[in-house]
């Protein structure tokens, strides 16, 4: 596909980036394979999803340590409500330091809660500018590894702590309200629970059969 992006845009002044960020994107197809493509002639729904690999068991990738002078001290599991994002809420692009906003979907419920995680560290500076200088994807509970992994660029992952029996059951909850908001979640990286976010990432995880 990245070929294929390359060879049409080669006549034009425009450079093709590879990202997992392609969340505007990732919306508008899902829109025409829920509203479009089932009115065509032609149209099988079993042809939906092909090319995706499915799941986690078969992604063999092995997360890589964060330097320990970007390791948060603490980590803790929180939601926030959906209305926070959406116009009129109270976080904005003015007040996340330096991270950013992936679209919100208009039709998801007002009222629901976001899931996420607050990373709490006195370098919380240093590691919100490290992440920003790449492209944060989304963060994960890898349940059956007890692991929150971080995602990003295209295949980069980054072990960002280890989870014990009562970070699992909350682990569980967070995957859980990732899954009932198409994905939706957000990182906060703060220096304590008081200070503002030194960056705060709005993500959603983008299904792998798109």
């Amino acid at each position: 596909m990245f070929n294929m992006i390359n060879i049409a845009l080669s006549e034009i002044d425009v450079i093709a980036k590879p990202s997992r960020c392609t969340f505007a994107l990732a919306q508008w197809i899902e829109d025409r394979n829920r509203d479009v493509y089932p009115k065509m002639e032609g149209y099988r729904a079993t042809m939906s999803g092909i090319g995706g690999i499915g799941g986690t068991f078969l992604d063999i990738r092995t997360a890589v340590k964060l330097p320990d002078a970007l390791r948060g001290e603490k980590y803790a599991f929180v939601g926030l409500p959906l209305a926070e994002f959406l116009p009129g809420g109270g976080i904005d692009n003015n007040n996340i330091g330096v991270g950013r906003l992936c679209p919100v979907d208009s039709t998801l419920a007002a009222d629901s809660f976001v899931q996420g995680v607050v990373i709490l560290t006195p370098r919380a500076k240093a590691l919100a500018s490290w992440l920003a200088g790449t492209e944060v994807a989304g963060l994960k509970a890898d349940l059956r590894k007890r692991e929150l992994v971080m995602e990003t660029d295209i295949d980069n992952q980054y072990l960002m702590a280890k989870l014990n029996d009562d970070q699992r059951r909350e682990a569980a909850v967070y995957e859980e309200g990732k899954d009932a908001l198409n994905g939706l979640h957000f990182i906060s990286v703060q220096k304590d629970e008081d200070d503002d976010p030194a960056g705060f990432w709005l993500l959603r995880e983008i299904p792998e059969s798109l």
